[in-house]
């Protein structure tokens, strides 16, 4: 049983390579299982490839594609291109900052079998410093019950069966490369087309603890940021004119949720309210095609 999973390295968390690598390690597989690592790097270097050939044990196999172009969703599509050609069972994608339980591959194979879908995602938990921001990520986070059906899910922890690459041509969008949202747009399609999407709550990884992100500041800029993206990943899916409609639908959703949530002044409810009222805020800049320098 061939499985090719991808993950991309990017110069900033190759503090986290180490970690990343002992986790693959770590990774329960039945013996019949031949795991192959699609490592994606803009800059492949002999230190690299030395690295990982180190760490990383023998039966796990590997390969180092190199990208031309400073974009996930160029990188991402590397990744479909090469195992398109190659005859496998699974697929998979997993981030570079972090840390894979050891049963997620053993889980995640029983999962999609045990429930008969194409697709699956799991949860991405957060190593903290400061636990304040425990609730932050709680609620940027999706909430989803194991075994869900979804519409999309997220390429810090995903599971797909071969046919579903080798049965169409969609990529990545490189247009949202300084957006973000590629990964929802790309599933999102493929749920369209009737790929069955659940969530296993079983597989789960853990994002490495990057100070950074434990601050308002992220907090705020990721939040406007799945606003402005939602609006290119609703035209994409729903094209110009139902996608417009979707687009001022969810603004007034945002706004009202945000007031209501104001009005109750509950824990952790005005955190909430403030949280809709960015997503509403990235949303409207969005509509006057707001073009974001970076990905955030």
């Amino acid at each position: 049983m061939k499985i090719f999973l991808c993950i991309l390295i990017s110069e900033k968390n190759q503090k986290f390579l180490q970690l990343l690598l002992k986790s693959l390690n770590s990774l329960k597989k039945n013996l019949n299982y031949e795991l192959n690592i699609i490592f994606i790097t803009q800059k492949k270097n002999i230190y690299f490839d030395n690295f990982i050939k180190k760490k990383l044990l023998n039966n796990i196999k590997y390969k180092i594609l190199k990208s031309s172009r400073n974009s996930i969703p160029y990188s991402r599509n590397l990744y479909l291109n090469y195992i398109r050609k190659k005859n496998f069972q699974y697929g998979g994608f997993l981030d570079d900052d972090c840390i894979i339980d050891s049963r997620w591959l053993i889980n995640m194979i029983k999962f999609i079998n045990k429930n008969k879908c194409d697709i699956v995602g799991g949860p991405q938990k957060h190593i903290l410093k400061n636990k304040k921001y425990k609730k932050f990520y709680d609620l940027i986070e999706p909430n989803r019950k194991n075994g869900e059906i979804v519409d999309w899910i997220a390429t810090n922890n995903s599971f797909f069966k071969s046919k579903v690459i080798k049965s169409n041509k969609i990529k990545f969008d490189e247009k949202l490369t300084n957006y973000g949202g590629s990964d929802q747009l790309f599933f999102k399609l493929l749920s369209k087309k009737n790929y069955l999407i659940r969530w296993n709550s079983n597989s789960k990884v853990f994002e490495n603890y990057q100070e950074n992100r434990e601050k308002n500041k992220w907090f705020f800029n990721r939040n406007l940021r799945y606003g402005y993206s939602g609006n290119i990943i609703d035209l994409r899916v729903y094209g110009r004119f139902k996608g417009t409609f979707v687009i001022f639908s969810k603004i007034i959703f945002l706004i009202i949720q945000s007031l209501i949530f104001i009005c109750f002044p509950l824990k952790y409810n005005y955190l909430k309210s403030y949280f809709f009222l960015i997503r509403a805020a990235g949303r409207l800049i969005g509509i006057f095609n707001y073009n974001p320098k970076k990905y955030i």
